[in-house]
């Protein structure tokens, strides 16, 4: 255990005694303020596909109501990883994606057609396949849930390792209301959200939500170098910024309920977002320049979209069985254009001997030159209601993927005027995936204080590309002069399939992606849980979660992941309910671990043959770990939320090569990564949260809020770095003798706090806030990814995806 570990543990510790003691007080105090919808001062939830309370659900679990997120300052999915125990995220730049790990396992590659995620994100109980667009805003949310540990019988594929479920307020009936907010800041933010419940009838109303946010973006444009024989209007130095947002999202429900057995629930919603991607800041700035700056040939451009449709019907056809239908329709697309080198290797104005811009390969661009993905879902459940013996549930699932890309990469020396290098379009036509269950779990109350649980998922997943192909540049054929093969792509003829692009680009050659595949897996649950004493919840779990296998572009297959989850855990109300303490013990065997990485392969003389993701399956990995959550009132006028994770991780035999690197065409550039720790797993993280209510004579409130984060260490890949003791550099046959050179801190996260502060002026019938706010504090560099450019021809400069830096602003809400 390191000094970090032993100092964050300690703290928790006292952290969680202290506020129990101060529990100890005599004088009654409100429950602490309720995440999501109370029912009898417990807090109501949907994990089990049944509404549950929380502290009766016997899974880790934890949930959000939208005013808790706003007073946690959550708008998407990023900002909820703090207030989460083991949530961690990564950005991705050309796609414009999120990426989550939870416990140690994730995947930062499962952002297009090429991978799938290990995290599944459920809109309104339908699965959202692309951690992009509105799923993962959260704006007009009845409340957030995040279910850590697999899901694979209820859930299904590609929740292996938990679900965030995110479910939208519903239209009351009934009832007239709204609320509308407005956001302002620097960066000279701009959002306003808002909300409107329409009802028609006794039976019938609508509710209208929605939101925009805007801000400039942090990356500040160094200005062109200063060298001879270098274009300086290719650079850019003016215009939209890289780390820009500018998201619009609005959504229409409908609530049917023309008889107390039936109702239909159903929306659509449509989401926009025309600001700039990350991109890959210095880790170690250039001398008299700022780390939130970029020296930038490419200019950002963003142009995404999502609409949903989502239905779910409800009838009971007894007082005791509830029949459900439940379906979404999705589709996703769009483009972007985002610099790839990130200005890492400045030209020189200098050539070599065959006339070519130095440095070489220097210039980078990435473009999505279109991409479509479309996706429906149809569930069916069958399940008892009201009290049993029994309580069960059946279902069927089916859904069905369709994806379509064109990503084309251009190359160059020197700059984006200097000389070709290198590029290549990959154009997937039609990549497909058609997922396919059955399911059903029963719960057995054995006895008053007794309950035992199991449950069956068998999952049939077959993926195939059809007419996938890759277009790249081969070699310029002799018949032609050099230079007119060297135009490079940079999106030309955008709706040119790849036969077409070949004839209108010469020198290119198509590779084929044509594949399929089929997994079949059968998936089970088995829990025991006890109420141990009054307010007092016990279980122990053992449960599986499974993720199909992979295509590639190379026309492979990856074999499929499972994961086997051991856990116990403990729900706990005390001192009369004002303290609440959820813990939770997991240990994860994790199999079939698959790697992503872009893999880039050069001749012997440093030139670009290919380039192409790269997916092969680990033996595995282990994690286990601790997770907390602590919600106290103090007084009637003070709350405490604490939640943090304890956690280990370890990955098994792999041998892989490090893309950002080493040449993935020379065998001795693999090496061994058993016994590496996993991305994104600090050993020891938490969050903890207050706020004290300073009340008025009118009885408005005056609320400061103070938040702070912190974590250990970590790394931002399963290289950890560059030194590994597996391998031999004093071996004549290798061919990088000085391998591990580059050190780990270039990998690796340093431990870090990161603090948010508001004060907020609630009045007295809660119809109106004002709230002035601060994030990020300390203003640090917190990464959350890891890149490398210009190895292995030259030596490697170091990049990082960053959080925001320190933002503020102020915020307004009314209710009518």
């Amino acid at each position: 255990m390191t000094r970090h570990d032993l100092v964050a543990g300690t703290a928790l510790a006292a952290c969680l005694f202290s506020a129990s003691a101060a529990q100890a007080q005599e004088a009654a105090a409100p429950q602490a303020a309720a995440p999501v919808t109370v029912s009898d001062g417990d807090i109501i939830v949907t994990a089990t596909r049944r509404e549950t309370t929380l502290q009766s659900t016997p899974i880790a679990i934890s949930a959000f109501s939208q005013d808790t997120l706003t007073k946690n300052g959550v708008k998407d999915v990023t900002d909820l990883a703090r207030f989460v125990p083991s949530l961690q995220f990564n950005q991705q730049g050309d796609q414009s994606a999120v990426l989550l790990t939870l416990r140690g396992i994730g995947n930062d590659s499962a952002y297009t057609e090429v991978a799938d995620p290990e995290v599944a994100i459920y809109v309104d109980g339908i699965y959202a396949p692309r951690s992009q667009g509105a799923s993962v805003l959260m704006y007009d949310m009845e409340r957030v849930e995040v279910l850590r540990g697999p899901q694979g019988t209820l859930f299904g594929r590609n929740a292996i390792v938990g679900a965030l479920s995110l479910i939208s307020a519903k239209p009351k009936l009934g009832v007239f209301e709204g609320n509308v907010e407005v956001t302002a800041g620097n960066y000279d933010r701009f959002g306003v959200r808002g909300a409107i419940n329409i009802p028609v009838t006794d039976t019938l109303a609508f509710r209208v939500a929605f939101v925009s946010d805007r801000h400039d973006g942090y990356a500040d444009y160094q200005p062109a170098p200063d060298v001879a024989g270098i274009n300086k209007s290719a650079f850019v130095t003016s215009g939209k910024k890289y780390y820009a947002a500018d998201q619009r999202s609005g959504r229409v429900s409908m609530l049917w309920q023309p008889s107390e057995r039936f109702s239909w629930n159903l929306s659509g919603e449509a989401f926009w977002d025309d600001g700039a991607p990350v991109i890959g800041l210095l880790q170690t700035p250039r001398a008299g320049t700022k780390r939130w700056s970029t020296l930038s040939d490419t200019a950002p451009d963003t142009d995404r979209y999502s609409v949903a449709a989502r239905s779910t019907m409800n009838y009971d056809i007894t007082d005791g069985i509830q029949l459900s239908y439940i379906a979404g329709w999705s589709r996703i697309g769009g483009s972007t254009r985002t610099d790839a080198d990130a200005g890492a290797l400045p030209p020189t104005g200098d050539v070599d001997a065959s006339g070519n811009d130095l440095p070489l390969g220097a210039f980078n661009e990435n473009a999505t030159v279109w991409s479509r993905y479309d996706f429906q879902s149809h569930e069916l459940q069958l399940k008892s209601s009201g009290d049993n013996a029994i309580d069960w549930i059946l279902g069927a699932y089916y859904s069905h993927e369709k994806n379509k890309i064109r990503f084309d990469i251009d190359q160059r020396n020197g700059y984006r005027d200097g000389t070709f290098s290198w590029a290549g379009s990959f154009i997937q036509a039609n990549r497909q995936i058609d997922s396919r269950a059955a399911f059903g779990q029963a719960v057995w109350h054995a006895a008053d204080w007794l309950r035992v649980t199991g449950g069956l998922r068998y999952t049939s997943d077959k993926k195939k590309d059809v007419g996938g192909r890759n277009v790249m540049f081969d070699h310029c054929p002799d018949t032609l002069p050099a230079d007119a093969c060297q135009g490079g792509i940079f999106g030309a003829y955008p709706d040119a399939t790849a036969a077409e692009l070949v004839d209108l680009l010469p020198g290119y050659a198509i590779s084929s992606n044509d594949v399929k595949g089929k997994w079949n897996k059968l998936t089970y649950l088995a829990r025991v849980d006890a109420d141990i004493a009054a307010d007092t919840l016990g279980y122990a779990s053992i449960s599986t979660g499974f993720k199909s296998g992979n295509i590639q572009d190379n026309a492979g297959l990856t074999d499929p992941e499972t994961l086997t989850n051991y856990e116990v855990g403990l729900k706990t109300r005390m001192f009369d309910r004002r303290l609440t303490l959820n813990l939770a013990a997991y240990y994860s065997d994790f199999k079939g671990y698959q790697v992503n990485q872009a893999v880039t392969f050069r001749d012997d003389d440093g030139n670009v043959i290919r380039s192409q993701m790269i997916t092969q399956n680990a033996k595995g990995a282990k994690a286990y770990g601790l997770e907390a959550e602590m919600s106290a009132a103090l007084s009637d006028n003070d709350r405490l939320n604490v939640s943090a994770t304890l956690q280990k991780t370890r990955l098994e035999d792999l041998e892989s090569v490090d893309g950002r690197l080493y040449d993935g065409s020379k065998q001795s550039s693999i090496v061994q990564l058993q016994g590496n720790e996993l991305a994104h797993a600090p050993r020891f993280s938490a969050t903890a949260s207050y706020e004290h209510d300073f009340v008025l004579a009118s009885g408005a409130r005056i609320t400061p809020r103070v938040t702070t984060h912190y974590e250990t260490r970590s790394w931002l890949s399963y290289f950890n770095g560059d030194a590994n003791p597996f391998v031999n550099a004093n071996d004549p046959d290798d061919n990088m003798p000085d391998r591990g050179t580059n050190g780990t801190s270039w990998d690796k996260q340093k431990a870090y706090f990161r603090s948010d502060a508001s004060i907020r002026f609630t009045t007295a019938d809660e119809k109106y806030a004002v709230e002035a706010f601060v994030q990020n504090i300390e203003n640090g560099h917190i990464r959350t990814g890891a890149g490398a450019f210009g190895a292995p021809r030259y030596d490697p400069v170091f990049l990082s995806n960053l959080q925001p830096p320190r933002t503020w602003g102020l915020r307004a809400r009314a209710s009518f």
